[in-house]
């Protein structure tokens, strides 16, 4: 798995090793950013794999990442929840950080909604604040998508204009301002300096991660259906706040986080 595509036989087997313990099956993936894993107590753990359990998954080296795979259940609604992801910064491949949304894919996922915590890059945003994500800039270099399928996929969007809208629509009615901006990803996991903030907001950007669009870039490839969602959690540059700062403050801010994708899942569904 040293490239972009994962094999065909690792996926299948890891789906498979999933599937015999689920006792349902779940149209929407739910991944969690940083400190984020707050949003997993609105579902009821059904089943928890920690990832080094399932053959062929990455496992999370980064704090604020507990590294599982959450099969949640709330009333009808069920969903699959990476409780953690894996990062490039961490030595891991394309095809291995994207593994677990084609394992998602195997095992009849549609729609993801795919969170991180991020650093503010635009004025408009502060810290504790929701974007939603219209938009990314890929400066990761490594992200490219397999594009083996033709050109009709160039033209779709990265992220789905029916889960964007709806999440408007579900923000303002539960009372969360919920802003629009574009990410810009880097690999990391050095924060940006003031140079690149600079040249971040020049590009078009309003936050900065160092995750989600490989991700998203592998979702577009397999025809699913993304909404993505930032937790602003200081402004960038960072200074002197390191990573435990930034997940601390995460995990303070997570609940209007859980309280949005837990309606919006719910509409989904």
């Amino acid at each position: 798995m040293a490239g972009f595509q994962p094999s065909e036989a690792e996926v299948k087997s890891a789906a498979g090793y999933i599937r015999r313990s689920v006792p349902f099956r779940a149209r929407l993936g739910i991944i969690l950013g940083s400190g984020l894993g707050g949003v997993r107590e609105a579902f009821r753990t059904v089943r928890a794999f920690p990832y080094g359990e399932i053959p062929h998954f990455p496992v999370s080296s980064v704090p604020g990442h507990m590294g599982r795979l959450i099969l949640g259940s709330r009333g009808k609604l069920k969903a699959f929840i990476m409780d953690g992801r894996v990062h490039l910064y961490e030595g891991y491949s394309f095809g291995k950080v994207t593994f677990p949304v084609h394992v998602l894919r195997e095992l009849g996922v549609s729609a993801m909604i795919i969170t991180n915590a991020s650093g503010g890059v635009s004025p408009k945003l502060k810290p504790g604040d929701l974007m939603l994500i219209e938009d990314h800039v890929d400066l990761m270099w490594k992200g490219v998508p397999d594009m083996s399928d033709g050109p009709q996929s160039w033209h779709r969007p990265y992220y789905s204009r029916r889960l964007s809208d709806l999440a408007d629509e579900v923000a303002i009615r539960v009372g969360i301002n919920l802003k629009r901006g574009v990410l810009v990803a880097s690999t990391g996991p050095s924060y940006e300096s003031r140079a690149e903030v600079e040249f971040a907001r020049k590009i078009g950007a309003d936050a900065a991660t160092m995750s989600t669009v490989p991700e998203v870039t592998v979702c577009h490839r397999l025809g699913m259906a993304v909404l993505g969602l930032s937790l602003i959690t200081n402004l960038a540059p960072a200074g002197g706040s390191g990573h435990d700062e930034v997940v601390q403050a995460a995990r303070k801010g997570s609940k209007d986080l859980q309280k949005l994708i837990l309606e919006i899942a719910r509409a989904i569904h």
